[in-house]
């Protein structure tokens, strides 16, 4: 019965998760990304992997998985070896569940340890739907900079 219970828990808290979320555009994802210092070079396959993964939700739970693992947050970052239900753990010393909030810098610190030691196909769904296919162009997310013009008013560009 017990077991149960938990089960009945964990789905309520699975379908919450997912429906509060804060859905990122690309931009705001990719200026994420530049403070998180990743290289301007590999945005689009960031971009494409959290598309894939997560369609950009912060605070999506999934599972249960293989060996009643969940995933987490906006790169789905795996309980079965990256973090811990309910305590710090894993390969990234994290709490599943810090990797529910709007900001994403923690995810984002345990995913370049996933790349560095896995590459990008640890994820499925970067495998299926970004590996040799076309990346999200993401051009149009420039950093704009105010520009000062003598005796004008500022303008952005």
């Amino acid at each position: 019965m017990g077991k149960v219970w938990i089960l009945f828990i964990l789905m309520v808290i699975t379908v919450y998760s997912s429906v509060d979320g804060k859905i990122l555009t690309q931009c705001e994802l990719v200026k994420e990304l530049e403070r998180s210092k990743i290289s301007r070079s590999l945005f689009s396959n960031w971009v494409c992997l959290v598309q894939s993964e997560s369609r950009m939700d912060t605070r999506l739970v999934t599972g249960p998985k293989t060996a009643s693992s969940y995933s987490y947050g906006i790169l789905q970052i795996n309980s079965a070896k990256w973090c811990t239900r309910g305590r710090k753990g894993g390969i990234c010393n994290k709490r599943c569940e810090d990797f529910l909030h709007d900001n994403i810098q923690e995810d984002i610190e345990c995913a370049k340890i996933i790349v560095n030691r896995d590459g990008f196909k640890a994820w499925d769904g970067w495998t299926k739907k970004c590996k040799n296919k076309a990346l999200p162009i993401i051009g149009n997310c420039r950093r704009r900079r105010m520009v000062i013009k003598p005796e004008s008013d500022p303008v952005i560009v």
